[in-house]
């Protein structure tokens, strides 16, 4: 049976549930059946899951290519499953941690610096963008004039919280430009992107409790600030139809439920779905994270990020 054709439905949750629902193999690894009573517990969790509000929780998907992953996640974990007990170990990490920190081709050295150099960088990038595009992210004739430089500059400096807006616009137009962000979507479609082959959907999900994401909603809720503050605004037509959230950093493996393993034609389950929690679809799963610092060594990321309370990131490098 072609799984795929269930990815013709717009509603994440209706496709998860639908896969599940079906014949499709089911297992904790490419060689880790589990037993049936495991499967049908983690099966029954995340059934719970999809009966949560979307406003609660929302229902994100990830298409990423097998090789890729795999290249990321070189080692060995004591298993032969070790493609999938390394997602479900370390998460997908933005492309910036493949790099050390001095050597990422741009200022961005930590994750969390927000300074007037970072600033100007930002400036500099869209005054380089092609104003003759129709999609440029924004009205460009601001960054065109470089007598707002250092306007610009010393008034990010000041609001440090709308860094993360002006990364944002970058990442969408070309995401190679700024790597600090990993590329998710409520749409089945645009995940799969008429990809059958060597590629993997994973699925995660979003708490209401967690920020460190941007997409096009979140634009509305800067706007009235930037405005106030006489600085362009982002336009509201990103994708509209790919319906993007762009998590910084990384996808935290406690957030991940499974993976569609097109090739195999399988069902990847989140061993840590067994683990019983209390408040797991606010706080994620619990995941034995034991091996972290011993498996991240192995694998082809050079630093890696630690999320602390109040959804604040502490950068992490490899020694």
């Amino acid at each position: 049976m072609d799984y795929t054709e269930f990815y013709t439905t717009e509603d994440s949750k209706e496709l998860l549930t639908t896969i599940i629902n079906s014949d499709i193999t089911v297992k904790f690894g490419q060689y880790n059946s589990g037993t049936e009573v495991d499967r049908r517990i983690a099966l029954d969790k995340i059934r719970r899951f999809l009966n949560y509000d979307d406003n609660e929780a929302l229902l994100l998907l990830r298409g990423i290519k097998k090789s890729k992953l795999r290249d990321n996640l070189n080692a060995k974990l004591n298993s032969n499953d070790s493609l999938y007990d390394g997602l479900f170990l370390v998460g997908d990490k933005a492309k910036n941690f493949l790099h050390e920190s001095g050597k990422t081709g741009n200022p961005l050295k930590n994750i969390n610096i927000n300074n007037t150099k970072i600033a100007k960088w930002i400036f500099d990038n869209y005054s380089e963008l092609n104003s003759e595009l129709n999609n440029a992210p924004i009205d460009l004739t601001y960054f065109k004039n470089v007598n707002n430089k250092n306007i610009f500059s010393k008034t990010l400096k000041f609001n440090k919280d709308i860094f993360d807006y002006y990364f944002y616009g970058l990442q969408t137009y070309e995401s190679n430009r700024l790597v600090n962000y990993v590329s998710t979507t409520l749409s089945p479609q645009t995940a799969l992107w008429n990809e059958k082959s060597n590629k993997l959907i994973v699925f995660l999900w979003l708490p209401n409790t967690y920020n460190l994401y941007m997409s096009v909603s979140k634009l509305d809720e800067y706007k009235e600030k930037i405005t106030k503050l006489k600085l362009p605004v982002l336009s509201n037509s990103f994708h509209p139809k790919e319906e993007e959230f762009s998590l910084k950093g990384f996808i935290p493996p406690h957030f991940i439920i499974c993976v569609h393993d097109l090739d195999e034609q399988a069902i990847i389950l989140n061993p840590a779905l067994l683990v019983d929690k209390d408040n797991w679809i606010e706080d994620g799963l619990h995941v034995d994270q034991s091996d972290f610092s011993e498996f991240i060594k192995t694998t082809h990321y050079k630093r890696y990020l630690q999320l602390m309370p109040q959804n604040i990131f502490e950068e992490k490098y490899l020694t």
